[in-house]
């Protein structure tokens, strides 16, 4: 009994002391202060696609944001180990790290002829002060200050290694459920695990699903039902079911010197430029129409003079949507808004006009994006948008491991397609 008594108390200390080791960091993408802006982490090259970084890969991570204080800091870096979850997974660094934390982000820039000045950062990962070695949820926390004891988080992002040791694949299946028939998109999935032994997957094994980088809307732990010879059905019956929406909206603001599609006017003032995009109305009855898009994703880029990291100049865009005003706070939200209900990008009404009308700061760049209400914190865009079976999304498929004995999820397996391939 004592020995029973001891181990819960320690356990209670231990989660305790995780709480207040982490007390001020969220766990999820966020930004903590208003003068950081563009924050992106992709792998290098491919700015579309998720942060998944394969052990033993040389292929890196790219972080780049941007302090609209225009004035030098100091700004350090850590990164955490998590569970499949999203919770501290209570390993020491030395576990899952091989070199330092902590080190300065000396990677930085000011803006060049711009009318809105900023400074650029920029983080490569993993580099010559560490690199990681072992799979799973990482947690990438940049702080401002240099001092450990005096900093404070300014932004938080999530990115994964996978140490791949099972296939996973799927098929496009009809919705079971008669209502969803025009509405969703749903899929079977399968784990192949041939030459790699699982001890009791059933119980092992947890998957999670993604629609398009979503982690607000995604369905996680998924367990193995049924078996076959090396293969284990994670879902054959509608359980993995998805809202397909309709194709966003776009703002492509590359140039600032000539109106693209869905822009109606460019305006330079003494200030900078104010971007007023096409008026936007409720899609939920209109007529599906298939337009190419980056679903939900957004790049940094600078069709004008210089370069898209300092070159690029920020605009002052105008969203705007023509509709009766609602009981509920109406957001434009995409994944430069990390897809949160944020103050930042919450649409004001205006009665008179009988639209709602957000003004949003955005650097030079394409960006994908839907109207959405907010439904207890988190962002549904089915409610402006409406929905359509055959829209095009990308998913995301983790495949975690955790068997007797092992002291943190095992990230053995990832996924991604896209629903019309």
């Amino acid at each position: 009994m004592r020995i029973h008594l001891l181990a819960f108390t320690f356990i209670l200390f231990f989660n305790y002391s995780l709480q207040g080791q982490y007390e001020d960091i969220y766990f999820e993408d966020y930004v903590y202060v208003t003068n950081i802006k563009s924050v992106k982490i992709n792998p290098s090259g491919t700015p579309l696609e998720p942060p998944v970084f394969y052990l033993g890969n040389s292929q890196r991570l790219v972080v780049s944001f941007d302090d609209m204080d225009n004035v030098q800091k100091d700004f350090t870096y850590g990164i955490i180990h998590c569970n499949k979850d999203w919770e501290p997974s209570g390993l020491e660094m030395v576990e899952y790290i091989d070199g330092f934390i902590d080190e300065e982000i000396d990677n930085s820039a000011f803006s060049v002829n711009t009318f809105v000045p900023y400074i650029n950062y920029q983080l490569s990962l993993p580099n010559n002060d560490l690199s990681w070695t072992i799979s799973g949820n990482y947690l990438l926390v940049i702080y401002e200050g240099g001092d450990v004891d005096d900093r404070i988080p300014v932004i938080t992002r999530r990115f994964m290694v996978v140490d791949k040791k099972v296939n996973v694949s799927v098929k496009n299946r009809r919705p079971l459920d008669v209502t969803k028939l025009r509405t969703h998109y749903e899929f079977d999935l399968f784990v192949n695990n041939k030459d790699f032994k699982i001890l009791d997957p059933r119980n092992n094994i947890s998957v999670m699903v993604l629609q398009n980088y979503r982690w607000d809307i995604g369905i996680k732990n998924l367990k193995p039902r049924f078996f076959v010879g090396d293969q284990m059905t994670i879902d054959n019956t509608g359980l993995i079911s998805f809202p397909a929406y309709k194709e966003f909206r776009s703002a492509d603001i590359r140039s600032l010197d000539f109106v693209a599609n869905g822009i109606t006017s460019i305006d330079l003032n003494d200030y900078g430029t104010d971007v007023l995009l096409d008026l936007g109305r409720p899609r939920g009855d209109s007529y599906y129409t298939t337009i190419p898009d980056a679903n939900g994703q957004f790049v940094i880029q600078n069709r004008d003079l210089g370069t898209d990291n300092t070159g690029g100049d920020y605009a002052n865009v105008i969203f705007t949507l023509e509709t009766p005003e609602r009981d509920e706070e109406i957001y434009v939200m995409g994944s430069f808004t990390d897809w949160k209900p944020d103050e930042m990008y919450r649409m004001r009404y205006y009665d008179d006009q009988k639209v709602y009308v957000a003004e949003i700061l955005l650097k030079q760049g394409y960006y994908d994006f839907y109207y959405g209400v907010d439904e207890d914190g988190v962002l549904n865009a089915r409610a402006i948008e409406g929905s359509w079976a055959d829209t095009e999304n990308d998913y995301q498929v983790f495949v975690y491991l955790r068997e007797p004995g092992d002291r943190y999820d095992r990230l053995i397996g990832y996924y991604t397609f896209n629903s019309n391939f």
